[in-house]
């Protein structure tokens, strides 16, 4: 059988009257023509009645048009007698897999035009035959009730390839053009707020989040559990979102459902699943090179949370092999090195990460940076100054309108801290603040700075100003530095309270490692007890 290749069977006539016999072969000549419009795979021409009888005798129909025409999917389908209205019925079988593999909700229209009763289901065929034979988005036909429409499956798959590149804004505005043109076409506005939320437009990803919930009754099982997913996004729920990926992940044969799970394994401390989970996918699949960096992401943090650190640095290597020209991937191998406390080797990742193209999040000063404190976090203490006096010195070096972003005063604020230059790092930390009252972590940074000068009454009105703050899509973070700044003034079941409540807020566990500011909770049993990875 030719797995490219799909055949139409002429419908079925269930109306019980033989006056409407030729409806079959009428829909299935109307659904061939739409197939060879979608242009991605072939149809095989239409054997006629006597090759097809001789070659059922004793074999089931569908199988023997399959033996005919080397079709490895065949469209098939059969239509009912409703009063004046007539029901369309229609299947696509994977001969060699022996199942359905495109949902379709059956249609119906006046018994006078049977050509318009049956265009629906046709322009469904379309698009979700364009899916199964699309691999950027086969994965998502599996959970749909119904594939787009052929007129919005184009905007569908565009929309898909823009997100997997990182353009949200663009990937939402064509998402938001295959609902206009599917308005049926739910998933489409669950991927518009997804992108919404990639941007931190919370709000406006929350209340597209709302208008699907309104027609949750008519999603399919797999759209209801995306839908929780997304909910538990924009909710703080990161348990929510980890069962809801698990149940897709367990329901669809597809590995893209795996890593994603994995992903999501890893903020709720479930580093042991997130392997197992990645141990289904394809790293180096040529059509998923897009997912290749998240991938080799999940497995190497899932091994550091699991001390497996020569594992980790095992797999960080393969991933430097597929991508040798990536910071992001050069990270993950200092984070593995850092936690086997090899500095000649990190010293030489140093050097190469100079000479990298920049990624957004990544430079040599943050790879430094990242390094020094993964060493403090696994005792190479003196190790760890050395390495930070090092970034230090790059952010200090910048060029003019470098040095002055926002984000090198960010990095350079927080290796002032890493090294215990508490004054210089609260001038910075002050600065950033002024400048940007509404981020959350330069006013923690504040608070915890204040904690190490002993300044205890600013550390705690700090504390309490960021209890107050009440705004939503926050996750956790207030509240995860209010326990910095409870640990750094002695109150360890406070700050473990606290981290507890932050992370049913939305924080990752994930996030909690490295922070020198809850070394003093490195023995107290509750806190052993919080960060030890379940499952």
């Amino acid at each position: 059988m030719d797995p490219n290749l799909v055949a139409v069977a002429v419908f079925e006539n269930k109306t019980g009257d033989p006056k409407f016999a030729n409806i079959g072969s009428m829909a299935a000549e109307r659904v061939m023509q739409g197939l060879t419009q979608v242009g991605q795979f072939s149809v095989a021409p239409m054997p006629s009645a006597d090759v097809l009888s001789s070659a059922a005798k004793g074999k089931d129909s569908l199988r023997a048009l399959a033996e005919v025409t080397k079709a490895g999917k065949i469209v098939h389908g059969d239509y009912y007698l409703q009063e004046d209205r007539l029901q369309f019925h229609a299947w696509v079988q994977d001969i060699i897999a022996r199942k359905n593999i495109v949902p379709l909700e059956p249609v119906s229209g006046p018994v006078t035009d049977p050509a318009a009763a049956l265009e629906p289901l046709r322009l469904r065929l379309m698009g979700g035959l364009a899916c199964v034979f699309d691999p950027k988005v086969n994965y998502i036909l599996s959970i749909m009730k119904e594939p787009p429409r052929f007129e919005a499956y184009r905007e569908f798959v565009e929309g898909v390839k823009a997100r997997l590149r990182g353009e949200y804004q663009q990937s939402a505005d064509i998402f938001l053009l295959a609902a206009e043109r599917d308005p049926n076409l739910n998933i489409a506005l669950m991927y518009v707020s997804m992108n919404y939320i990639n941007q931190g437009r919370w709000a406006e990803g929350d209340e597209v989040a709302q208008k699907v919930e309104k027609s949750r009754a008519e999603l399919s099982s797999g759209e209801r559990l995306l839908l929780d997913w997304l909910r538990g996004c924009l909710h703080g729920d990161p348990e929510i979102k980890f069962r809801s990926q698990r149940q897709l992940a367990s329901l669809q044969s597809s590995w893209v459902w795996s890593l994603f799970t994995a992903e999501e394994a890893i903020p709720s401390n479930y580093p042991q699943e997130a392997v197992a989970q990645l141990a289904k996918c394809q790293p180096y699949n040529e059509s998923w090179k897009e997912l290749a960096p998240r991938y080799w992401s999940a497995l190497t943090t899932a091994h550091h949370m699991l001390g497996n650190h020569k594992q980790e640095l095992k797999e960080a290597r393969r991933g430097r092999k597929q991508f040798p020209e990536s910071i992001s991937m050069l990270a993950n191998e200092v984070d593995a090195l850092a936690g086997l406390g090899r500095t000649s080797d990190l010293q030489k990742l140093f050097e190469e990460s100079r000479t990298l193209p920049p990624e957004s999040g990544y430079s040599p000063g943050n790879i430094m940076l990242l390094a020094g404190r993964e060493l403090r976090a696994h005792g190479y203490k003196e190790d760890s100054k050395q390495v930070l006096n090092q970034a230090l010195q790059w952010f200090e070096a910048r060029p003019g309108q470098e040095k002055a972003s926002v984000g090198n005063r960010y990095s350079q604020a927080r290796t002032f801290y890493s090294l215990g230059k508490w004054d210089e790092a609260k001038a910075l930390f002050e600065e950033l603040h002024n400048q940007l009252t509404d981020n959350i972590n330069y006013l923690g940074a504040l608070g915890v700075t204040a904690a190490r000068r002993g300044e205890r009454e600013e550390a705690l009105k700090i504390s309490k100003q960021l209890e107050e703050d009440k705004r939503p899509y926050l996750f956790g973070n207030p509240t995860y530095w209010r326990a910095r700044i409870a640990a750094l003034l002695g109150d360890k079941e406070g700050a473990v309270s606290l981290l507890r409540q932050a992370i049913k807020q939305g924080y990752a566990y994930s996030s909690l490692h490295p922070i020198e500011d809850f070394e003093s909770l490195a023995d107290f049993p509750p806190y052993i007890q919080l960060i030890k990875p379940k499952g």
